[in-house]
Formats: structure tokens, C-alpha cells, sequence
């Protein structure tokens, strides 16, 4: 895999480095609010009281500048805090957005890989997900952490170097007692991911086959497997408690530590006359508000391993071995696909498709049908190698890990990939470098030229996440036009219809026809025109 494909955590605050900016100097601002509101409003108080004892001094005591930015310092706490929230969860989604769209292009890249299994879907999303643990959990609160702690030990320093001298050591070693614990959580944390995997699998496959199960009397057995995914994942999750719970309490008897050194020292301070109580309270309750700065720092490694471990498994999911693709041939028109005896199963699965056979030629059209859980998918991506088969499949005379697959097979499944980006933008994750008119061609391949023309920024049209601006069967077109743009020889389409009227089915079907003149086209549907000619091949009992 390239290193331009390669995921990087290094690199991940790159993509959105004007918002990470933002929440991490919002974030800074909030944290320093809330240490100076609570060691202001300790001097404050103090201060007071002693002004309030000697009936002179009280006089002169000035209340409503320091009040008055005391309040200053409630409002930017939680002001900061609102804001900091907002531009991190903006930062974040936009970075889950930009990585979801990388390993997207680096997947339709590559040559056919098991992206569409719901299992690898699955992964996929949640590998993503966790990614943004890394500038949320980790780099956003050691670096708040680090320079919150300078600033109070200055602050300690400018009231008095003593106090910087007998408190600072127990600080640091709180800062620094964490790092302690960054093999054993990257460890655990990577033990949790590989068992959440398995537990998610042990879950929802027996699902998926629930009524084979409970009628060959197996549904214990898989429930039984899933109480010990579960416990098991239970129990490292105890250990990452654990773990994380034993660093905050030495960190919190370090703190400890640390203020007592701070107290007695400011005690004999106080006695010489070089410090005042007020400002001694200032001190330690601003050694009390780090504390709240200090407290992610124990669960950062766990986060940091979770990061690792999809950093790994998506790298892994996007691999491509450029060099073994580049040695193997392409095949060429015209082609010839055939199957003999196939068959193949879901993982986990009890049954699936069984001794399929045909024969494809170039410019021919075959349906596969058959009733409902059939095996029908399972076929159609056993035919686009994203499925273990057995039996016999060559290409133009020859297996298919003969030939270089990468821009071969098109394959449209069930579960569509739309992105938060524009209509041209998704259109190009098939073919980058197609030009504007292309793009409207294939737009009036699946009739959608006229609803894009409609819209007020035509390509540029955003369709939101999921592509939730656009309806089900607008998303299922666009995916089906990106697929077309790349204009893959062995066109592999599951359900293209579903949700469009007889007269738009007509004419995504003929432009589908046009297309795949010189090439094979096998459709999974529940109908097909009455006026275009095809073979049809039906799985399970029809």
C-alpha cells in the first residue's frame, strides 16, 4: 500500500487543522477559567474576611474589581466550555467524514476486496469512529495537562520560589505517572478491540439465521458462545477500570502530597512575611483546579491503543499489494465467464447457494432470481471474489486470481457508500479525473440529469451524510452512476431498481444494456423490463 493511502495518527488533525486549533485554544481558555475562578474566589473570600476583621482595613478593600472578575471568569468557563464542545464535535465529525471518504477512494482503488460484507461494513464504521479518540482523549488533554501545570507552578513561583521548590516534585510526578501505564493500556485496549469484533459477530450472525438455528436445535449453543464473547469483554474492560482507576489514585495522593508540601510551606511563608493567607489559598486551590486538567490523563493510553488498533485494522482493510497486481495480466474483450458448480455461504451460516452453473458471454444479460433469503447477494458477491466459493469460476478460460480484477469487476451491493460531499465529488470517487459533461452523462444514464439540472447547485449539491439530502432510490442511481463511470467490463448489480417506476427502470436499463455492449451484465432484481432480452438464472426454490 502506498504512503499516500496509509493511515497515519500523526496525520489526523491535519485534515481539519483550523478546527482542532480552535478547540484546543478554546478548550485551553475554559481549563485556565476554572482554575483562576476557583483560586480568585478562594483569595476573594479570605481576603474579604480579613478586610471584614479590621474595621479600617474594610474600608479600604476593594470588592467589585475583583468580583467583577470573578463573574468574568464564571461566564468564559461556561461560555469556553460550550464553545470548546462545539468546535471539538465539529472538528471530529469532519475528520470521521474526511477518513470515511479516504478509505472509500482507497477501496474502490484497490482491486475487489470484502468491503460489502455487513461483518466489514461494520468494521469499517466503527475502525473510523474510533480514530477520533486520539486528538479528543489523548493529544487534546496531555497538551492541556502540560501547560496548565507551568502555568501553576509560575503562578506558585511568582508568590514565592519556596513554594515552587517543595510542592513542584509531587506535580510533575502526577503529570508524569500515566506514561506508566502506556503499554499495558495500548495492550488492553487492543485485546478490547479484537473481542468487541468477535463479540459483534457472535451477536449478529445467529440473527441472521435464527430460524435455521432454532429448528436444528443450535440456538443455545450460539447463545452460550455469545455469553462468553461477552464475558470475556467484560472482564478486559474491568481491567481497563482498573488500570485507569489505580493512575488517578496516585495521582490524587500525589496531589495530596503536593498540597501538604504546599501548606507547610506557605505556613512558614506566612510566619516570615513574605506571603499573606489569601494568597496561600490561591495557591493551593489552584493546585485543586489542575487536578481537573490531570484526570483524562488515565484513561489517554486505553484511547490511544483503541486509535492504534483501527489505525492497524483499516490499513489492513485498504491493503493493496501494487507490486503482484502489476505482474498479472488484464483480461480483454471479448470475455467469457464461467461458472461451474459453485457454491458458497456467509460466514457463520448454514446454507447458501449450491451447485451453480452458467455460462456468460460478452453483450449478455442474466437475472438471477429466486425467492427471498435464497442466497441470491451471497451469490453476486461470491461471482465479484468478495466471498470464499467453492467450485469452479474462470475468466476468459482462466481462474480469476489469474487476472488483475482491480478495474474488471464492478460490483453495486445492497449497502450503498454516499458521502457528506458534492454530487460531482461522489460521482468522481469512481472516476477522478472525468470531466463535467461525463459526470451529466451518466447522470442521464440513470435519469437523474434533470433532477441535478433542478437543483440550485446542480453538482455541486451537497447530499449529505449517508446521503441523507437525496431518497433512497436518487442515492442507489448515484452509486450505480459512479459505478458506471468506471466502466468496469463485469458489471455485477444488486437490486439497481428497487424503489423506481416501470418507465425509469426502462431507461436505466437500456443505458445499462448500451453500456456493457462489450462487456457482461448480472443483475440481482425482482423484475426487469418486459422488452429487454436476458438469461435467467434462478437460486433456491422458485
Amino acid at each position: 500500500m502506498s504512503d499516500v493511502s496509509k493511515i497515519r495518527l500523526r496525520s489526523l488533525l491535519l485534515s481539519r487543522r483550523g478546527a482542532w486549533l480552535l478547540a484546543l485554544l478554546l478548550g485551553f481558555i475554559t481549563l485556565i477559567a476554572a482554575i483562576s475562578l476557583l483560586a480568585l474566589s478562594g483569595w476573594f473570600i479570605s481576603a474579604a474576611a480579613l478586610a471584614g476583621l479590621a474595621t479600617t482595613a474594610a474600608y479600604g478593600f476593594d470588592y467589585f474589581r475583583p468580583a467583577a472578575i470573578i463573574r468574568l471568569c464564571a461566564i468564559v468557563r461556561t461560555a469556553g466550555r460550550y464553545a470548546e464542545r462545539l468546535s471539538s464535535h465539529y472538528a471530529a465529525l469532519g475528520l470521521l467524514k474526511d477518513l470515511r471518504v479516504r478509505s472509500f477512494s482507497a477501496l474502490a482503488a484497490n482491486k475487489i476486496s470484502p468491503l460489502h460484507s455487513a461483518d466489514s461494513l461494520q468494521r469499517l464504521v466503527s475502525d473510523i469512529d474510533l480514530l477520533d479518540q486520539l486528538p479528543l482523549k489523548v493529544i487534546a488533554p496531555w497538551l492541556w495537562a502540560c501547560s496548565l501545570s507551568l502555568l501553576v507552578l509560575l503562578f506558585w513561583y511568582l508568590l514565592s520560589p519556596q513554594l515552587l521548590f517543595s510542592a513542584s516534585l509531587p506535580v510533575i510526578l502526577a503529570l508524569v505517572i500515566p506514561m506508566f501505564s502506556l503499554r499495558r493500556g495500548i495492550a488492553l485496549a487492543q485485546d478490547d478491540t479484537k473481542t468487541a469484533q468477535q463479540r459483534r459477530s457472535d451477536l449478529l450472525q445467529p440473527l441472521a439465521m435464527l430460524t435455521s438455528l432454532l429448528l436444528w436445535q443450535r440456538w443455545q449453543d450460539k447463545t452460550a458462545q455469545l455469553a462468553q464473547s461477552d464475558n470475556t469483554l467484560q472482564k478486559l474492560q474491568t481491567k481497563q477500570q482498573q488500570l485507569s482507576g489505580l493512575t488517578s489514585v496516585i495521582q490524587q495522593w500525589l496531589i495530596a502530597l503536593a498540597l501538604i508540601a504546599l501548606m507547610l510551606q506557605g505556613t512558614d511563608a506566612i510566619n516570615a512575611g513574605e506571603l499573606t493567607v489569601p494568597l496561600l489559598l490561591a495557591a493551593a486551590l489552584a493546585l485543586l483546579g489542575l487536578n481537573e486538567a490531570m484526570l483524562p490523563l488515565s484513561q489517554s493510553f486505553i484511547a490511544l491503543g483503541l486509535s492504534l488498533a483501527a489505525r492497524d485494522r483499516l490499513n489492513q482493510l485498504t491493503n493493496v499489494e501494487q507490486d503482484t497486481n502489476n505482474t498479472q495480466p488484464q483480461p480483454q474483450a471479448p470475455y467469457a465467464l464461467t461458472v461451474n458448480a459453485l457454491s458458497a455461504r456467509q460466514p457463520g451460516a448454514l446454507y447458501g447457494p449450491e451447485d451453480i452453473s452458467f455460462t456468460a458471454h460478452s453483450g449478455d444479460v442474466i437475472l438471477i432470481k429466486g425467492p427471498s433469503g435464497a442466497g441470491k447477494s451471497t451469490l453476486l458477491q461470491a461471482l465479484a471474489n468478495q466471498l470464499p466459493a467453492n467450485g469452479g469460476m474462470l475468466l476468459n478460460g482462466s481462474p480469476l486470481s489469474h487476472w488483475q480484477l482491480q478495474h474488471t469487476i464492478g460490483y453495486l451491493p445492497q449497502q450503498l457508500d454516499i458521502f457528506d460531499l458534492s454530487l460531482a465529488q461522489n460521482l468522481r470517487l469512481g472516476a477522478p479525473e472525468a470531466s463535467e459533461q461525463e459526470l451529466w452523462q451518466m447522470l442521464d444514464a440513470v435519469a437523474l440529469a434533470d433532477w441535478a439540472r433542478s437543483q440550485p447547485a446542480q453538482l455541486d449539491t451537497v447530499l449529505g451524510e449517508y446521503g441523507a439530502a437525496v431518497s433512497g432510490g436518487q442515492a442507489r442511481r448515484i452509486a450505480l452512476a459512479r459505478l458506471l463511470l468506471a466502466k468496469r467490463p463485469l458489471l455485477l448489480l444488486d437490486e439497481p431498481f428497487s424503489g423506481l417506476e416501470q418507465r425509469t427502470m426502462q431507461h436505466v436499463m437500456r443505458s445499462l444494456i448500451r453500456q456493457q455492449k462489450n462487456g457482461i451484465l448480472i443483475i440481482v432484481s425482482h423484475q426487469l423490463p418486459a422488452d429487454i432480452q436476458y438469461s435467467s438464472l434462478t437460486v433456491g426454490d422458485a
